[in-house]
């Protein structure tokens, strides 16, 4: 997996579908790189194409921008 992370981490597209075509565990790696490089790089370096081709894709974005704005909050005080 960091070998695909290294070699194209800065091509979101190419990366995953070198991912995929390489075969194996290919949907779980495929997860965990997904989730390596979109929190190294940001969801702006997803392709908006693979992002708004997905089922119910504004649901994802919803959720997505929740929980990012859940976990963003400070902890309040015991």
């Amino acid at each position: 997996m960091l070998h695909f992370a290294y070699k194209y981490g800065g091509d979101f597209e190419t990366c995953m579908l070198a991912n995929a075509n390489a075969g194996g565990e290919n949907v779980a790696r495929g997860q965990t790189l997904g989730a390596l490089i979109g929190c190294t790089f940001g969801a702006n370096r997803i392709p908006k194409h693979l992002k708004e081709g997905l089922v119910n894709s504004a649901t994802i974005t919803k959720d997505i921008d929740a929980f990012v704005g859940a976990i963003s909050q400070p902890a309040s005080p015991l």
